[in-house]
This record gives structure tokens, C-alpha cells and sequence, in this order.
């Protein structure tokens, strides 16, 4: 579903042909943030940051004793640094602990990331991966970033938003719940890929502690 099948479900759904589009194209653009938000019952640290619909890569070059980088305009959570040849990745810590650590880890702060140890060498490859900020919609072509299978998550948002409007709030609480039936089965799906690749567990060794 694009941004105009979404508007059209919406109204399609409520029985109101008469919302205004652009009103509509609010609620997609609500409801996008709220699937990027969204946090599942079981586990309210874990959100969307860490799934792969989101991940990309941007790679950086290293400054020799340049202690910190600038993240990119859409960064929203970090996910690994890699510097060089060296195949280990670093991980991300607390600001607030990195003098416990003497190697393979990051901090980030103010809009930067500081790699420990700082590189000492000039012209390095170093590659970010990281979760980005979805783009907003922009025409009505535009398909939410996450799977197919949710995108009636989108629909049931807007649903609320309209109920809300119309003061039902017993149709408002079944189109949350049906938003929340929609998520907890993307978190499922999710939970059990990760589970299934040892790879995508990241963890400090004891050796990195100072």
C-alpha cells in the first residue's frame, strides 16, 4: 500500500468519503512515526531502532588522533562501527561508562560518535551502521518503509485518529487495539529472525574492561 491506498482504506473503513486528504495524509504521516516509536508490551526498551527495515551504512574515513566524528543528519540509533581491517565490531556504551572500557567501543554525544580507542592513523576506512530516521511522505506514490504485511497498521491509526475526532471512543480503543495486534506481530516476526542469526547479538567481551 502507498500513502494514497492508505488514505483511501481509511476512509473506505470509517465510511467517510468526505475526510479531507490532506487531514488523511497527517494521520499516514502520524502513523509512521508512531510504527518507528512503537514499543512492545513485553519489552518497553526495545523498539524499532534495532530492525532491519531501517539499517543502513555510511562510511567514514578516519582523521590520525581525531577523537570524534559527526553522525549523520538521520541517524536515530547506532547499531556498529567497524574500523579498517579489523573485524571485530565496536559497541555502543553509555557515555557515562566509557572510562570503563580501553578498546572496541563507542559513545555517542551531541551529535557525534567517539570511537575508543581514537585512530591514530590517517585514511582508515571506518563504516557506521546505524538506524535512520524514516523520510516523510512526500506524494501519494510513497510506501511505508516496513513490510507489506503491516501496512493495515497505518490504516488502523488513521482509523483512531478519526473516531478520536468524532469523540467514539469505543471505536477509537478498537482501532488502537487493532494497531497494537498489528505491531506485536511485527515484533514476533522480528524477535524470532533475530534469534535465529547468533551474528546480530552484540556483547562486550571482559577483556575490553579496563
Amino acid at each position: 500500500m502507498n500513502r494514497g491506498d492508505i488514505r483511501k482504506a481509511i476512509k473506505n473503513e470509517v465510511d467517510d468519503q468526505t475526510i479531507d486528504d490532506a487531514l488523511a495524509n497527517s494521520w499516514v504521516q502520524r502513523a509512521d512515526e508512531k510504527v518507528q516509536s512503537w514499543r512492545p508490551p513485553e519489552d518497553k526498551n526495545q523498539t524499532f531502532d534495532y530492525w532491519d527495515y531501517l539499517k543502513t551504512e555510511q562510511p567514514y574515513t578516519t582523521v590520525a588522533n581525531q577523537p570524534k566524528y559527526p553522525v549523520p543528519e538521520n541517524y536515530r540509533a547506532f547499531v556498529e562501527l567497524k574500523i579498517g581491517d579489523d573485524k571485530r565490531p565496536y559497541t555502543l556504551v553509555d557515555y557515562r561508562a566509557r572510562d570503563r572500557y580501553n578498546d572496541h567501543i563507542v559513545y555517542t554525544l551531541g551529535g557525534y560518535f567517539y570511537p575508543v580507542t581514537t585512530p591514530t592513523a590517517d585514511g582508515d576506512a571506518m563504516m557506521l551502521v546505524f538506524v535512520r530516521i524514516s523520510d516523510d511522505f512526500a506524494s501519494d506514490n510513497d510506501e511505508p518503509e516496513v513490510e507489506k504485511l503491516y501496512h493495515q497498521a497505518y490504516v488502523e491509526w488513521g482509523k483512531k485518529m478519526y473516531y478520536n475526532q468524532q469523540g467514539d471512543t469505543e471505536l477509537e480503543r478498537q482501532a488502537e487495539s487493532n494497531f497494537e495486534r498489528i505491531m506485536v506481530g511485527k515484533w514476533r516476526d522480528q524477535e524470532l529472525a533475530r534469534m535465529a542469526s547468533a551474528d546480530d547479538q552484540a556483547s562486550i567481551p571482559r577483556s575490553s574492561l579496563v
